[in-house]
């Protein structure tokens, strides 16, 4: 019988258009070029899926590691749901340059638009580093109508309807399906999501991408999806309390010393180090790493001084 133990991820990165090289300077990431945008620490989605480094599995890609050990990675409540595949996806984000004022569908917005199969995206940030005077978008600073927000589109006025969020190292945002958002220059966040790669599009900046071709926009589909209330006062979410959501569970935690997680053959987990260093189950862990703690494993131990986020 082949041992289960704590799963280190090498992530696939995404180049694009607003990237950077912030993710070599926190986190000594091997990335591509100067304009990587994503680190997709864990993920088994057709767009793009993360590589086991350690273990029986050293090599394998996630999705089809999952494939064939459902139950021991992904846990019997997602099993007894009816699902066998990975319901979440993992990012680091480093934008360099802002990103494009976009939002995302809901589950059945997402099955109406784009087909059967397909899953909303609902998702949290946390920063990790931002830059003095950073901020980002969360929705609109007043109430909004159909025909306002096309007009405002078309007219290329958008901006001034934005909520802009000032942001710091340590700030956390929880982002329901339907929220239109963007996230600013010299922001690096972790990124925790649904798993689902659709984005549309309302706002670029009038940018052309790095194929040197204007970004194609998705205004019709963004008008069926977006939420046109204001978000004035809901912004900022406690971490420490935790994000807590149908699809996941996020939690800051500290490592000081000895520690243990309990980790059932229900539910993976998955942890995240934003700062310092240690071991777990024996294994050196550094800031930047990222570990996939399968359901068929037990009480795993960490010992060392770090910071990390706790994703269930």
């Amino acid at each position: 019988m082949e041992k289960w133990v704590p799963m280190f991820m090498d992530p696939e990165y995404k180049e694009t258009v607003w990237g950077g090289t912030d993710l070599i300077t926190l986190f000594q990431k091997r990335i591509p070029s100067a304009h990587t945008g994503e680190s997709w620490e864990v993920a088994a989605h057709k767009n793009g899926n993360s590589t086991i480094r350690n273990g029986f599995l050293a090599g394998r890609t996630l999705r089809d590691a999952i494939e064939e050990y459902p139950a021991e990675i992904l846990g019997y409540s997602l099993m007894q749901e009816g699902r066998s595949h990975f319901p979440l996806l993992i990012k680091f984000i480093d934008a360099a340059q802002n990103l494009s004022v976009q939002v995302h569908p809901n589950d059945e917005m997402a099955a109406k638009l784009e087909g059967p199969g397909v899953s909303g995206k609902t998702e949290m940030w946390y920063v990790v580093d931002a830059k003095e005077g950073a901020q980002l978008v969360y929705g609109f600073k007043k109430d909004m109508t159909q025909d306002s927000f096309r007009e405002a589109i078309e007219n290329n006025t958008i901006e001034k309807y934005l909520n802009y969020v000032p942001v710091k190292k340590g700030d956390s945002f929880f982002i329901p399906a339907g929220t239109l958002h963007a996230i600013g220059a010299g922001i690096v966040i972790a990124e925790i999501q649904q798993n689902c790669d659709t984005t549309y599009r309302v706002y670029d900046y009038n940018r052309k991408g790095l194929d040197g071709k204007p970004r194609e926009l998705h205004i019709d589909k963004a008008l069926q999806c977006t939420n046109l209330s204001s978000s004035k006062g809901n912004e900022y979410s406690n971490i420490d309390e935790g994000i807590i959501c149908p699809f996941f569970q996020t939690y800051r935690r500290e490592l000081r010393g000895l520690q243990e997680i309990a980790v059932t053959n229900e539910h993976f987990q998955i942890l995240m180090i934003l700062e310092g260093s240690g071991r777990i189950e024996g294994i050196d862990f550094k800031k930047g790493d990222t570990i996939l703690l399968p359901a068929a494993g037990e009480t795993v131990g960490l010992d060392g001084r770090a910071v990390y986020l706790q994703i269930l």
